[in-house]
């Protein structure tokens, strides 16, 4: 165990004084390479993913402050950290430990406690539920240790402790206490600050001092400390929970782009200073907002929307595949437009598994093996790889899947020669488990109790009119069929037309 969790095992309980060091790069770890690159906000470039063992990374994502109910841009955030853990485990073979904050004290928690004359723990509680019932929602997996403020005061003062005792914390008159930055030389490092030790009229010795500890206030829960009554600042909080279950270095740090600055630098701040090391987080990964338009999606712009209305609106596996198609270091932008095009990508695929169905179980296939197809799968799986290992560019692999459908679709629809179906089933294969691997479900939900049999039976009866009609040209069985399909699509069931067998697919 020592050998595959040397982190594990580094105690809190004693903190040297840091070493001042005006080198803000980043350090390449000690390790093994894994063959995948990701964007480091630190290096300003994509760096190599090294692990000390090359199958096992620990992971820390940082949650939400349950104060209120989650929304869609919340969500966005979610699933692609959720996309970017499923490529580590299921392309690269990575055994990732995953953990997650939830910040159950905060201002806003209090306040809404005080206003509803409720515990804040039960407050906090309440809207936590509501956060993991709309992840499940959208298939995000939850992470293997869920830590909650809260639960960790222990911790947490100890923490604090250890920097007050390293002169690099300083308790001011209202027993809040402070990170002095201008005893840590790396500061800004992840935003490239200059440096932030200026003069202030305030209780802070600097202007980018930050608190670590608050002192308390009347009507606030409080946790007795050796320095004074208060409760936790923000950002030490994941610090020291991550620190509990990691210890000095973690692997993989992520949240929003918003969280690079404060929350994330200071993070790295007093963990570097805690644990007098030069780097905490290996890998930093931010992604970026979710827009409407051209504003961000907020509470306070009053522009949020609800999960579950996206969910019954379009699906989970809709909204997976507009974050799918992005790039997700940068924002992104919701509309009606967006998530019709990853609605219609999304049912492209259903449609061509559909078919490939079909087509495997004709009896009339026979003649060549196409060894063009073979060629054509793995030269897409080889690309597809290449674009995982850099930056995780799921884009450009949904387009290389889509290419891989239309080069299929053309051998299944033409006439001489017929071929074998095994290319045609492997390519498909692939294509499950290329989006099942980025949390996809591809699988389809009844509204009702209306069986699929029973609408193969109704598509394969419109199919046979609609042929005759085409042959006899009979405009009003045509018309007829129309309806057919248009009704059809008010239930869900969106009806594909061809030449030889038609096939449907369920649609939000």
């Amino acid at each position: 165990m020592k050998k595959l969790f040397p982190v594990f095992t580094r105690k809190l309980t004693h903190v040297c004084r840091l070493k001042p060091y005006k080198d803000t790069k980043w350090l390449m770890p000690n390790g093994n390479p894994t063959g995948a690159y990701v964007y480091n906000c630190v290096a300003e470039e994509k760096v190599p993913i090294i692990l000390n063992d090359p199958t096992i990374a620990t992971w820390y994502s940082c949650g939400p402050t349950v104060y209120d109910s989650a929304h869609i841009g919340h969500a966005c955030c979610y699933v692609k950290l959720d996309i970017i853990q499923r490529i580590l485990k299921s392309f690269f073979k990575i055994k990732l430990v995953t953990a997650m904050g939830v910040t159950d004290i905060d201002d806003k928690i209090i306040k809404k406690g005080i206003e509803t004359k409720t515990d804040f723990r039960t407050v906090a509680k309440k809207f936590e539920h509501e956060f993991w019932m709309d992840m499940s929602s959208l298939n995000v997996e939850k992470p293997m240790i869920v830590t909650r403020v809260s639960d960790h005061m222990n911790s947490i003062s100890q923490f604090v402790k250890g920097l007050i005792d390293s002169g690099i914390g300083y308790v001011t008159e209202d027993g809040s206490v402070y990170f002095d930055t201008s005893k840590y030389p790396a500061y800004g490092k992840l935003q490239r600050m200059q440096d932030g030790g200026e003069p202030t009229a305030e209780v802070k010795r600097n202007k980018m001092d930050f608190a670590i500890w608050k002192g308390q206030k009347p009507g606030e829960p409080s946790w007795q400390t050796d320095w004074g009554e208060g409760r936790p600042g923000w950002h030490i909080e994941c610090s020291a929970m991550v620190s509990k279950l990691f210890g000095s270095q973690l692997d993989f740090h992520a949240g929003g782009i918003d969280l690079q600055f404060p929350h994330h630098e200071n993070e790295e701040a007093q963990s570097c200073a805690y644990h007098n090391t030069r780097q905490w987080a290996n890998y930093w990964i931010h992604v970026g907002h979710l827009n409407l338009k051209d504003t961000k999606m907020s509470k306070s712009l009053q522009n949020t929307i609800s999960i579950p209305s996206i969910v019954n609106k379009y699906s989970a596996d809709a909204f997976r595949m507009a974050c799918l198609m992005s790039n997700y270091r940068y924002s992104m932008e919701f509309s009606d437009e967006v998530m019709l095009t990853a609605e219609d990508v999304l049912n492209k695929f259903k449609f061509f598994l559909k078919d490939v169905i079909v087509y495997a179980n004709d009896n009339s296939l026979h003649a060549d093996y196409n060894d063009g197809l073979l060629k054509e799968l793995q030269n897409v799986e080889e690309k597809n790889m290449e674009c995982l290992r850099m930056d995780f560019d799921t884009s450009t692999c949904i387009n290389s899947l889509l290419h891989l459908v239309a080069v299929a679709n053309r051998a299944m629809k033409t006439n001489t020669p017929d071929y074998y179906p095994v290319p045609i089933i492997l390519i498909a294969e692939y294509i499950i488990n290329v989006l099942t691997g980025f949390g996809l479900k591809l699988t389809e939900s009844m509204n009702n109790e209306v069986s699929n049999s029973l609408i193969d039976t109704l598509v394969e009866f419109r199919h046979t009119v609609r042929v005759n009609a085409l042959q006899h040209k009979d405009k009003e069985l045509l018309a007829a069929c129309d309806v057919v399909r248009d009704k059809m699509k008010s239930v869900n069931v969106q009806i594909n037309d061809s030449k030889n067998t038609p096939s449907w697919v369920l649609v939000k």
